[in-house]
């Protein structure tokens, strides 16, 4: 459903020069939060889309998108994707056991793809 994001995600891994192929593409980075309950936040550094998937057994923790006032009840195995940028996102309280891999990629991404973090004019970079 969001072929294009993930194609411009894609894209700025291939030029980082360890560019080989790994398990959280499109993304390039991973954080596991393990019984987390989060405030309202947006996250402004991430590129684009932010991906959630949620495991364990819980009742509760639902992922909560404020300016569209949308709950979703997230249970194991679920997986969302969102404008973590744009969108004012937290998680509910929950009994249980509850573990969200958030997959993102930091907006800082783009000054190495624009001009390698100022480096692409000196002689000793290749």
């Amino acid at each position: 459903n969001l072929k294009e994001e993930c194609q411009i995600l894609q894209a700025s891994l291939e030029c980082l020069p360890t560019s080989t192929s790994h398990d959280i593409s499109p993304w390039s980075s991973i954080v596991v939060n393990f019984n987390c309950t989060t405030l309202a936040h947006k996250d402004l550094k991430d590129q684009l889309l932010c991906g959630v998937l949620v495991i364990g057994d819980c009742k509760g923790g639902d992922l909560c998108f404020y300016e569209p006032g949308l709950v979703l009840p997230l249970r194991s195995g679920d997986f969302v994707a969102f404008y973590s940028s744009k969108i004012t996102h937290f998680n509910l309280d929950f009994v249980g056991i509850r573990i969200s891999i958030v997959f993102h990629s930091d907006s800082n991404i783009q000054s190495w793809v624009h001009n390698r973090n100022g480096w692409i004019k000196n002689a000793f970079y290749r």
